[in-house]
């Protein structure tokens, strides 16, 4: 088992360090950001509507390593891969939690075991190793947290208390959905304080007290997170129902092979449910059995609690942002291995798991994530100096302009709607709004007079109306001064960001 869970290891680590997808928006938005000098990231954050933490490690990385790629990905690929170390240490004390309650041997690492093997095979976590964001440090962070909080349980001394504060502090630097799992974890601790029996009242108030400190410790960036709330939000898609939050996240965790992530979702059932009757049975206790009820309730509770949040904030929740709750998941998942007694029945099911999260790391692996390039290809092949390429909304436009800089000798024109510039760094702020305020019949009556004799391409994107809507208006009234647009490319929703792409031929 140790020598297939080294080489499983081995390959989680490979496939962390490997994809040929191209920089997709978000990606060129990240480092367009992170390279700019640090006293101007508070105003950029605001426009784009994120936290700091991941934009200044990245951009001391970009100035160490380059820009490039491959560079601007291993950041994240180093963070996944020492996510694996506090998640085999954290499964460890499962294993050493039903050792002390009888149920194994001291010396017996299943879940330990388990949980690498899921963790260096996830294709959720590989996913996110591979991209130029700021989750595989949110896995890391939130791993790293549910130690500290046990281990500062467990002895409540300054020290433990502040690395409690730290990581707390960290994960609200880094994603605000921090924000609901510390409220969850601040609410059973408020409970234990208030009603635990003995010391555990003292120990919960300490924990409570550095989990305080830590968010306390975000005040500094309050201001900015109002105004982001306020100006800039979510525009590209509406708030989530519960269930079908609940539905996005499970999923997401199976990365391109969602079958994945409802498997991963049946053992957290069985770890929290199911226990081995003999070889052949297990018996279900519908009201739960000990073991991880409480790493599967906290992150159930955060996901439900996220998605109130999300709703009074009038905000979104897409897969990624279950980063947060993830380790919880995973070391549900591993504890599960302990659900069947008969060996090969447990190595089969953790075998037919890590073929399928490596199926799903091939995926991410060989698949590109942007349809960019097959705009840029088309626009190189029959482009002219002198053609402007307008990108409505500019939010889609980032990774294509980005493949396109340099190309026809830097004299293509690029207009990005609502903005108006070359997509650089998108400005959130109002865009719904300023949107809406767009004139079709002057936007095309500018655009037409701008590229005069040459072509006009339109780069657009499938989406909510209110986002689409005046694109859509935009580029019929660029029809009725240049009528008969070619279309060279058609969104493929096999690409994670999907673009179309029209051709305005000159005017008659």
């Amino acid at each position: 088992m140790l020598a297939a869970a080294a080489g499983i290891v081995a390959v989680g680590v490979a496939f962390r360090f490997y994809t040929r997808a191209d920089l997709w928006s978000d990606e060129v938005l990240a480092v367009h950001i992170a390279r700019l000098p640090v006293g101007e990231l508070p105003d950029a954050l605001r426009r784009d509507g994120a936290p700091p933490l991941y934009y200044l490690l990245l951009g001391w990385w970009i100035r160490w390593f380059g820009e490039g790629p491959v560079a601007v990905r291993s950041l994240s690929g180093v963070i996944g891969v020492a996510g694996l170390v506090p998640l085999w240490y954290a499964a460890r004390r499962l294993d050493l939690r039903r050792a002390a309650g009888g149920l194994q041997a001291p010396e017996d690492r299943t879940v330990a075991l388990a949980a690498l093997v899921l963790g260096a095979s996830s294709p959720f976590a590989i996913r996110y190793a591979t991209e130029a964001r700021m989750y595989a440090l949110v896995i890391l962070l939130a791993t790293a947290g549910y130690l500290a909080v046990l281990r500062a349980w467990e002895r409540p001394d300054p020290g433990r208390l502040g690395v409690v504060v730290l990581l707390v502090a960290a994960l609200s630097y880094t994603h605000y959905w921090t924000f609901a799992l510390v409220a969850v974890v601040g609410v059973l601790l408020g409970v234990l304080a208030v009603r635990g029996r003995g010391d555990e009242r003292r120990r919960a108030g300490r924990v409570l007290g550095a989990l305080a400190v830590g968010v306390a410790c975000f005040g500094p960036w309050l201001p900015i997170l109002w105004d982001q709330l306020r100006r800039t939000g979510t525009p590209w898609a509406d708030p989530p129902g519960p269930l079908a939050g609940l539905g996005e996240a499970f999923k997401s965790f199976g990365g391109n092979v969602s079958v994945v992530g409802w498997a991963v979702l049946l053992m957290v059932l069985l770890a929290v449910f199911a226990r081995a009757v003999d070889e052949r049975h297990l018996e279900v206790d519908l009201w739960t059995r000990p073991g991880v009820r409480l790493e599967a309730g906290v992150a159930l509770a955060t996901l439900i609690t996220g998605f109130a949040l999300a709703h009074l904030s009038g905000t979104t929740f897409e897969g990624r942002y279950a980063s947060v709750v993830f380790p919880l998941w995973l070391l549900a998942a591993a504890f599960a291995a302990t659900v069947f007694a008969a060996r090969p029945v447990r190595y089969g099911v953790l075998a037919l798991l890590v073929l399928g999260g490596f199926w799903g790391g091939t995926s991410n692996a060989l698949r590109n994530r942007t349809q960019a390039f097959e705009v840029v290809n088309a626009i190189v092949a029959d482009g002219r100096t002198g053609d402007v390429v307008v990108y409505c909304p500019d939010a889609i436009g980032v990774d294509v302009s980005a493949q396109l800089a340099g190309r026809f000798g830097g004299r293509l024109r690029e207009v990005g709607l609502p903005g108006g510039g070359r997509p650089v760094r998108i400005d959130w702020r109002d865009y719904e709004d300023r949107l809406a305020r767009l004139n079709p019949a002057a936007v095309a009556a500018r655009l037409d007079r701008l590229a005069g004799d040459a072509r006009v391409w339109f780069v657009w994107a499938p989406g909510p109306a209110r986002i689409t809507g005046p694109c859509d208006r935009v580029m019929d009234a660029l029809g009725a001064r240049r009528p008969f647009p070619q279309r060279p490319v058609e969104p493929d929703p096999y690409f994670f960001e999907h673009h179309g792409l029209l051709r305005f031929a000159p005017r008659p």
